[in-house]
């Protein structure tokens, strides 16, 4: 099934809109697909509701956390997903704090990724 156009990362760029997040990190997941490349998503939103976060606290879920974990071969690389535009994309203390944390591991590597083609560029880079 073909998508409607005017959803897509592509057709809001073309008319001078910025892209959510979700659209964004939705397109980067659509690309690592077609690449087949094993990657998760860490449902960490918080947009639940109180009881429902002490729930995921108490399993282990820590604020801050990137987005998405790609496994490449030799490496694991982190990705904390934004809007394209920077002036619209706020990074906050404990992503800050991950992201650095997870760049001192032999085996990572971490970045925040400003918009779907950044996040490509980040993996493209890792694969060379």
């Amino acid at each position: 099934m073909i998508p409607n156009y005017e959803n897509t990362v592509a057709h809001m760029q073309a008319i001078g809109q910025i892209p959510y997040e979700e659209q964004e990190q939705k397109a980067f997941v659509k690309w690592l697909r077609v690449q087949r490349i094993r990657h998760i998503h860490v449902a960490n939103e918080r947009m639940a509701s109180v009881q429902y976060k002490k729930k995921l606290k108490a399993l282990g879920t820590y604020a801050g956390f990137p987005d998405l974990m790609i496994f490449l071969p030799h490496r694991i690389l982190y990705v904390e997903m934004k809007r394209a535009d920077k002036k619209v994309s706020k990074v906050s203390l404990e992503q800050k704090e991950w992201i650095e944390f997870l760049n001192m591991l032999d085996e990572g590597s971490a970045r925040v990724c400003y918009g779907s083609g950044e996040a490509i560029d980040f993996v493209m880079s890792e694969l060379k």
